[in-house]
């Protein structure tokens, strides 16, 4: 079995066990809402888990290549199936009640989409690699504050007692912007 075969069975059946664990058994989200709030966070926390793969020197080029392609899909379905959750049922501190976006809405909105408009479009750009790269994470990390920084400091309220993928996605981008290039 190749290197890339384990790293991406294991980072989907983790995330998948995790996240559905997480909200399904411990926490609010009805079965029902599973292929589009679930499914959302298991792809989204993969794609990060698979960036800090990337940079492995384990990893052959070709399957850094596939590895590149994936993270990239799996971004793009983030955005596509957020669209789909952007709503106070499901993001309760993002709105305000009668009057839209709270600023934690509007920051991560803000985040988020400067994070994907670097990331997919970084060949207009013109920054160097290395550049892009850290600000990209600095984006996504700030997107995650914005996103979840108050369930963070409420350990009490983790269902099930487990991390926020919020908060685990970002110690997973502090890892990775520790990383050298």
């Amino acid at each position: 079995m190749s290197k890339l075969y384990k790293i991406l069975t294991a980072t989907f059946l983790l995330t998948t066990i995790y996240a559905t664990v997480r909200y399904h058994i411990f926490g609010p989200i009805l079965w029902k809402d599973f292929f589009i709030f679930t499914l959302n966070k298991i792809l989204i926390f993969s794609a990060i888990i698979l960036l800090f793969f990337l940079n492995r020197k384990s990893l052959s080029q070709s399957n850094k290549e596939i590895l590149k392609k994936l993270i990239y899909i799996l971004i793009a379905l983030h955005i596509i199936l957020s669209t789909f959750i952007l709503k106070p049922y499901y993001l309760k501190v993002f709105f305000i009640p009668d009057f839209g976006l709270s600023l934690w809405g509007n920051l991560s909105l803000l985040f988020g989409t400067s994070a994907a408009i670097l990331y997919f479009f970084k060949d207009q750009t013109g920054l160097s690699l290395r550049i892009r790269k850290k600000i990209f994470i600095v984006f996504v990390m700030l997107h995650l504050i914005t996103m979840g920084w108050q369930g963070w400091i409420k350990p009490d309220a983790w269902h099930g007692g487990l991390v926020p993928i919020t908060a685990l996605s970002f110690l997973i981008l502090t890892a990775i912007f520790m990383q050298k290039d």
